[in-house]
């Protein structure tokens, strides 16, 4: 089961989203993506709303791309993304720690 938990910016809710199996399909995406980020064939912006429109499909738009934008930290963007493609990929089993540090970096 994939998770990624999230707080709101404004009310410092928590919320976590799950999603069963992910698709094969968007395991052949997430590997595409990974390839892509690591050749440096994306850059900049381009990187990030290829990534964050990945990650709100494979939670079947739970939450918006704009909701991800503005409730996950700059610094940890990245490695939420990089949680969530290593939880399709099968390389990681939920986002084990990752509620407390969204929670540090609200603080």
């Amino acid at each position: 089961m994939l998770k990624l938990t999230m707080i709101d910016s404004q009310t410092k809710e928590e919320k976590t989203y799950t999603k069963d199996m992910p698709s094969a399909r968007q395991l052949r995406r997430a590997l595409e993506i990974q390839a892509q980020a690591e050749q440096g064939e994306m850059e900049g912006a381009a990187m990030l709303d290829e990534m964050v429109t990945y990650v709100v499909g494979v939670f079947g738009d739970q939450f918006s791309y704009d909701d991800f934008l503005d409730n996950i930290p700059s610094d940890k963007a990245f490695e939420t993304i990089a949680d969530v493609l290593m939880q399709v990929t099968g390389q990681k089993k939920g986002n084990d720690g990752s509620k407390k540090k969204a929670v540090k970096a609200q603080k």
